[in-house]
């Protein structure tokens, strides 16, 4: 039977039993992201890419709100077709990670085991609840595990270790083509076609006249198995500084076909001298060209 988590919100801004729409859509999604980052490990999937059914069946969860104070209920979703009549190791593992992340964000200490990408979804967690409340208090099967002052804990604790030097910044310029500030979850496309996100930007309520603009992103690469960027974390945006008036001119000034065959190596372009166009067909069905 899976496990239920509960988070008790203390203190926050809204009234007792209740939390301000984007501050729960904040803690749903870190939550999801957690849970799904942490399937992955737990099933040895790809980090990037659809997730396998296995994946989704051990991270799907099942969030609600409870009556009276502000606390939030977690557990692994068991609704659905794909219900087992009992639980799996990786299940067992997943609730018990879980809970030890959780701890972990309260002692302000990240387990060796959390790779990397799943620290980051972690260190979002961290944020959602220091946005939501002062003081949290985590239950695991109705017993406190913890209580801890949002504060008092370091986002940088779950930075991962590749992200904090210069060599692993990358530089990606884009069109803005999305933005929630609800979520903190951006979008960039670069000429290409390629679309990269920008999860959890911290600095991102004043960037919302950017959208539809070119704009410059420097943060931690994630990449897909492949090598392809897919993700930018820990993301600086800043405008993208405009082109010079003489490249943007040449880059706006249209060359026709004939202007690139004339100025091209090779005969000239317009037909073969002393012949007319009928004698020119001619010659070349000759050729068979």
């Amino acid at each position: 039977m899976a496990r239920q988590f509960e988070f008790r919100l203390i203190d926050g801004a809204a009234p007792e039993g209740e939390l301000e729409a984007d501050h729960l859509l904040a803690i749903v999604e870190s939550l999801k992201e957690v849970a799904m980052k942490l399937g992955r490990t737990e099933t040895a999937a790809e980090t990037v890419g659809r997730p396998p059914k296995r994946t989704q069946r051990v991270a799907k969860l099942s969030i609600g709100l409870a009556a009276g104070s502000t606390r939030l209920l977690v557990r692994r979703s068991e609704s659905g077709q794909e219900v087992l009549p009992f639980e799996v190791d990786e299940e067992r593992e997943f609730d018990e990670k879980f809970q030890e992340i959780v701890e972990s964000i309260a002692a302000d200490l990240r387990p060796e085991w959390v790779p990397a990408p799943l620290a980051r979804a972690a260190g979002n967690l961290r944020s959602a609840l220091e946005v939501a409340a002062p003081i949290v208090e985590f239950k695991a099967g109705n017993e406190v595990q913890c209580i801890f002052r949002t504060k008092e804990t370091q986002r940088e604790t779950w930075k991962p270790v590749e992200a904090q030097t210069a060599g692993d910044m990358v530089t990606f310029v884009g069109r803005l083509r999305a933005v929630n500030l609800d979520t903190h979850r951006l979008t960039v496309t670069d000429d290409l076609g390629n679309k990269v996100t920008l999860p959890s930007v911290v600095h991102d309520a004043g960037i919302g006249h950017l959208l539809g603009e070119y704009v410059t992103v420097i943060g931690a690469p994630e990449r897909s198995s492949k090598g392809s960027l897919t993700q930018i974390h820990d993301a600086e945006i800043v405008a993208a500084p405009a082109l010079p008036d003489e490249l943007r001119l040449a880059i706006s000034k249209v060359v026709t076909l004939e202007q690139i065959l004339t100025s091209a190596p090779g005969p000239g372009f317009g037909g073969i001298a002393d012949l007319t166009d009928e004698q020119a067909d001619d010659f070349l069905d000759a050729l068979g060209l």
